[in-house]
């Protein structure tokens, strides 16, 4: 038996040090996750529009993707105890690189872990971390190799690297087994596994300041060639909205809704005067315990009064056959869209709208609180290439407050929110840009509860 003591000795030395190197990491991305943050955008609205990763140098100094806060109006760092902290400006900025340097505005008080560098590039197979927030998920950490040190078309230098990362990572630190910054990560190749990329340490190493600090300002953008902050381009057009004059009884307040109903079926003003008591007639067939001189008819329930007692409104929805086509496709194209996403097995319609539109057009609807909706929208592309859209819900004090939008370019949007309140929400789709010389278009939406 002793001719196997020499075996077992190295098997134990070989253990014993795999079990030192593996302490060593853990160590490791103990001390260095304190550095990593989450960079959360907001838009010309005031809302979250997107999260990524970034990680600090310095006690105010942080490092990040350009596209990560590319756009935004403003920016907060979220540390992993979940404090914010404002980003007061951009210190250095390069869209080629896709690297941004911030300054955070985190009082002296408040200690900041920092890492530093390593300016040499990697080996290839040399093991690497990448600590980052992936779809949400905060100081994640993966680990994995370099694949490879390359010269990418568009990109430069790059470091490819198989540490698996998501959207969220952008500007995660890709580290050594020491903890030192070998890279940025950037992107990733969705064709394939694990192609993912990374700004080497010594590029971001060579970025200067900034001639001067670069401040946040609300986004701008072109609205059918005019130059405004994007949140100005939307407004609330109240004239439809289910609020009556308080010096109404309460039946006159329940006739004035079912008149607001009607008004926003688009039947004409004469039609409605002509038939309001067979419309109020029709308020016990569909409600028969409501009493109009005691009870609060909501906007729902004048909506489904007026439709059974007026029918639908055809004329409100008389499109030429061409019209209906270009409606059928996009109703086409957006319900495919979500049956291929995650709401395929979990969403259902709770509304919609169509028309056509000219610069703004507007639809109200209830939401209950706490529950998740989606508004997705599509245009007609050959007549707009590019459509927003924004919705706001009244707070008690009569102010619109606004609670999703997407002004990305494009002839589509979406966008979705967990409802603040129950009640009306006003849903406002602005045009951006039509094509060429075209001033009108078709346009729908779907309203989605998952």
């Amino acid at each position: 038996m002793n001719r196997f003591w020499p075996i077992v000795y190295l098997f134990v030395i070989y253990l014993s040090s795999n079990i030192a190197f593996s302490q060593d990491i853990v160590s490791m991305i103990k001390r260095v996750k304190p550095a990593v943050a989450t960079v959360v955008s907001y838009n010309s609205f005031g809302l979250e529009d997107g999260e990524g990763s970034g990680f600090f140098i310095e006690q105010n100094k942080l490092i990040t993707n350009y596209h990560v806060i590319d756009g935004a109006s403003s920016i907060k760092i979220r540390l992993n105890d979940s404090s914010l902290y404002p980003a007061k400006y951009i210190i250095t900025q390069d869209s080629a690189l896709d690297i941004a340097i911030l300054f955070i505005d985190i009082p002296a008080s408040r200690k900041i872990s920092t890492i530093s560098f390593r300016p040499t590039l990697p080996e290839q197979g040399e093991k690497i971390y990448v600590v980052g927030n992936p779809l949400g998920l905060e100081q994640s950490v993966t680990d994995g190799i370099v694949s490879s040190i390359r010269e990418m078309k568009g990109h430069g230098k790059v470091i490819q690297f198989s540490a698996g990362i998501s959207a969220g990572n952008s500007g995660s630190p890709l580290l050594d087994a020491n903890g030192m910054v070998l890279g940025v990560a950037r992107f990733g190749l969705s064709e394939g596994q694990n192609l993912n990329f990374a700004v080497p340490a010594d590029k971001v190493l060579k970025l200067k300041p900034a001639a001067a600090p670069i401040a946040f300002v609300p986004t701008v953008k072109s609205y059918l060639g005019k130059e405004m902050p994007v949140k100005d381009a939307f407004t609330v057009d109240t004239t439809l909205m289910g609020i009556p004059p308080a010096n109404l009884s309460q039946r006159e307040k329940n006739i004035w809704r079912l008149k607001v109903s009607a008004a926003r079926a688009r039947w004409k003003q004469d039609i409605i005067d002509d038939n309001i008591n067979r419309i109020v007639r029709a308020v016990k067939r569909n409600f028969e315990s409501f009493n109009m001189d005691t009870d609060t008819l909501t906007m729902n329930q004048a909506f489904v009064v007026v439709r059974e007692s007026l029918g639908e409104n055809s004329a409100a929805s008389d499109f030429s056959q061409e019209e209906l086509q270009k409606l059928s496709s996009m109703s086409s194209w957006m319900l495919a869209v979500a049956l291929r996403s995650a709401f395929a097995d979990k969403y259902s319609v709770v509304g919609s709208a169509t028309g056509t539109i000219t610069v703004q057009a507007q639809e109200w609807h209830d939401f209950q609180k706490g529950n998740s909706y989606g508004i997705m929208s599509a245009a007609d592309s050959t007549d707009i290439t590019d459509l927003d859209v924004a919705v706001f819900y009244r707070d008690t004090n009569g102010a619109w407050i606004p609670v999703a939008s997407n002004t990305q370019k494009d002839w589509h949007c979406f966008t979705s929110f967990t409802a603040p309140v129950t009640g009306e929400y006003a849903i406002v789709w602005r045009v951006a840009e039509f094509v060429r010389e075209k001033s009108q278009g078709m346009f729908g939406s779907l309203f989605i509860k998952y």
